[in-house]
């Protein structure tokens, strides 16, 4: 770390053809505590005097006579061509800017400036001078400093770590470690050129060395990724000295850098550990700040996270994990299972979706979930999935070799595989090695995949589609994808993610996003496939708006291809909901938790020819009204679960036509006129209530919902003496 007293006997030089601003300068810094400041009028003899003074920074200007200032630094440049260039640009043309930083200027201020700041950066300057001058020669700095910033570089910041530590152990007092690492400055890099991406980690320097303080030690370590090391000051917690900086940090990158006439705004991940909490040497110091940087990284970035022993927990765990995973690959440990998919209209088995499994040695079946993000992170599941569609494509075959009919199987295309390059290859042999029929090939994309690079993948689904394969959309809706893209997508069907069909009877978003994700598909011309159903409530909804298949468990977990072939064998058929072919008869749904009122209700209303369902709970009506078309519901106002108010609210939005009673025996007049003024409420009676005035509202209201929706039943003749 650079003393200030060394800083301040820095030798400085002022390059100005007006005597007025070398004055200034001269002035500003000599106040500021700088003893060693000298100036020059001529630009012309600025090359000499630094061969022969070595300036430690050099103050110019750009609009000289005689020479101008990037002559100037054309000629220091030659002295030195891989030096570092000690050169702040003081001038009040700022659209030199980067142009001068281009020629080799470290830095630039405008005129007129502002004191304070241009004092701050020659300190930073003059600072990250000296680091640079400190190493015995060339070689040597070459080893241990990085050319862009002069900052001390991996290697160099190991070793700093290394004598930090040995003093901290020493005097007991605590360090830290700090690693920073920008977000996304690829996507700024790329686009704006290498020239823009190396002035923006110069600037992001100069503002580390603003905010760090005095006991922290900066470095870049490579690339966008910086380190800190700050050294306890042994009068408070360290862990909060930790967080303050990371604060300023932060808080120095909330301002937008200026970049090529443009602003850009940049967020930074910061990773901490902490001696003697963590570790004791610099390299497990080091390693432990990446992990808490990753795991920061991995929260949403813009963030800062300190090291614990559960993450170092979780890295053996996941280096133990890939190497498992390549060793699984090079042993074929992996195995394909075959969840059907079962027509909604017939029950029949319409294809199967291949899902991958590992049965790892001395661990037995490993969840999806706990391997699959990590091949598609390695890129493992490039060559993995070209082995699944190979696998595929030779059981399918295999199937039609034992009788069991043309199968289509859905394979699941991974984002990195997709943009591989390699996909349309891997169909194409698979396909001609099997000999099977391409269309009994279907390949699952995701939303993402597509619309990363939405023309390229438009082109590759072209070449696919035309060699006779089929494409599907898997987890449709969780994604981005545009309708206008959608429509030129060349697919056959759209997957609704489980996500939407786990609450898709009780739920009146999911089940708006459900129903219009049918819609939209059918409009297009594509089937549906709704995935992870599991009751038959879930099945009965899909079935009364039209969707064209299912797989989940209410009808198959997936299955070994062995089983699976048991099933064909079997022509299993999945079980259809009650009344699907059948046109509807009148139905009334009654809701109460008290089952002697359930009861004679049901016994009641049946003498009149209704249909009647009863559900002892909320939840139970939900299901029920799922799996059957109803056309009026009676509902007790007071249930433990739920209020028959949000009860009917519920229904109101996912059921609009059904007619809607409260029977209750507690009157809240508040809120029974909150849900009438509402819409939910179609009628109100009381408990006790009067059998035949009950009979007449009820055969009433089935009239009044048959004038209105036209539905086809046979209403109850009328009660003797009408």
């Amino acid at each position: 770390m650079i003393s200030q007293s060394s800083i301040f006997a820095a030798k400085l030089l002022i390059v100005d053809d007006q005597e007025i601003n070398t004055k200034l300068l001269e002035h500003i810094l000599l106040r500021a505590g700088y003893s060693n400041v000298h100036t020059e009028l001529d630009s012309r003899r600025v090359v000499a005097r630094h061969q022969a003074e070595q300036f430690d920074l050099i103050l110019l200007d750009m609009n000289m006579p005689h020479m101008d200032g990037f002559e100037v630094l054309a000629g220091l440049k030659a002295l030195n061509p891989l030096g570092y260039l000690p050169v702040l640009v003081v001038t009040a043309a700022p659209d030199h800017k980067l142009r001068a930083l281009n020629a080799g200027a470290r830095d630039f201020v405008s005129k007129p400036f502002d004191r304070m700041e241009v004092l701050t950066r020659i300190h930073n300057l003059v600072e990250v001078r000296l680091l640079y001058k400190a190493s015995r020669d060339y070689g040597e700095q070459l080893a241990h400093f990085d050319p862009l910033t002069g900052l001390p570089n991996r290697s160099q910041f190991r070793r700093l770590l290394g004598e930090a530590l040995e003093l901290a152990r020493s005097r007991a007092a605590p360090l830290d470690v700090l690693m920073l690492d920008l977000d996304h400055f690829k996507q700024i890099n790329d686009p704006l050129g290498h020239a823009c991406g190396d002035e923006l980690l110069c600037q992001l320097a100069l503002r580390l060395a603003a905010c760090r303080g005095e006991r922290a030690t900066l470095g870049r370590l490579g690339g966008d990724e910086f380190g800190l090391i700050l050294a306890g000051g042994g009068d408070g917690d360290d862990a909060s000295d930790a967080v303050a900086l990371a604060a300023r940090v932060r808080q120095a990158l909330r301002a937008p850098f200026a970049l090529a006439g443009r602003e850009v705004n940049l967020s930074v991940s910061i990773g901490v550990a902490s001696f003697p909490a963590d570790a004791d040497d610099a390299d497990t110091m080091l390693r432990y700040a990446d992990t808490a940087l990753s795991r920061a990284k991995e929260g949403g970035r813009d963030a800062c996270c300190f090291f614990t022993s559960g993450m170092n927990e979780r890295a053996q765990h996941r280096l133990e994990l890939e190497t498992g995973l390549r060793r699984a690959i090079e042993l074929r440990q992996f195995e394909l299972h075959y969840q059907p998919k079962a027509s909604v209209g017939d029950g029949r088995v319409g294809g199967a979706e291949a899902l991958l499994r590992w049965n790892r040695p001395g661990h037995g079946m490993v969840a999806p979930a706990g391997f699959i993000p990590l091949l598609e992170e390695t890129g493992l599941i490039v060559p993995l999935g070209a082995w699944i569609i190979f696998t595929a494509c030779h059981q399918i075959a295999a199937w039609d070799r034992q009788g069991l009919g043309a199968v289509r199987v859905a394979v699941n295309v991974a984002s990195r595989q997709f943009a591989s390059g390699e996909l349309e290859a891997v169909v194409a042999n698979a396909l001609a090695d099997s000999g099977i029929d391409p269309d009994l090939l279907e390949l699952e994309l995701t939303e993402g995949s597509l619309m990363s690079d939405a023309e390229a993948a438009i082109a590759t689904m072209r070449r696919l589609k035309a060699g006779g394969v089929r494409i599907s959309i898997d987890d449709f809706g969780t994604g981005y994808s545009s309708l206008a893209y959608l429509k030129r997508f060349p697919i056959d069907t759209l997957k609704i993610d489980i996500a939407f069909i786990r609450e898709v009877t009780s739920d009146a978003g999911d089940a708006a996003i459900v129903l219009a994700i049918i819609g939209m598909a059918h409009s297009l011309g594509l089937s549906v496939v709704a995935e992870g159903v599991e009751t038959a409530a879930q099945l009965g909804f899909l079935a009364r708006h039209h969707c064209d298949y299912i797989q989940g468990y209410y009808f198959s977990k997936p299955l070994p291809a062995a089983q699976f072939a048991e099933l064909l064998h079997d022509q299993r058929r999945m079980p259809l909901p009650d009344g699907m072919s059948a046109p509807p008869a009148p139905t009334l749904l009654v809701v109460d938790d008290d089952a002697d009122i359930l009861l004679s209700l049901q016994r009641l209303l049946r003498g009149d020819g209704y249909r009647v369902l009863t559900a002892g709970s909320a939840a139970d009506g939900f299901a029920l009204l799922a799996q059957h078309p109803v056309h009026l519901i009676l509902c007790d106002q007071r249930m433990p679960d739920m209020s028959g108010n949000d009860f009917l609210d519920k229904a109101k939005d996912m059921y609009p036509d059904t007619f809607r009673i409260v029977l209750s025996g507690h009157t809240d007049i508040a809120a029974i006129m909150g849900a009438i003024n509402r819409g939910s409420l179609y009628r109100f009676y009381t408990k006790p209530w009067d059998n035949r005035v009950l009979r007449d509202n009820i055969r009433a209201a089935f009239r009044h919902y048959w004038q209105l929706h036209g539905a086809r039943f046979e209403l109850p003749a009328p009660l003797p003496g009408e």
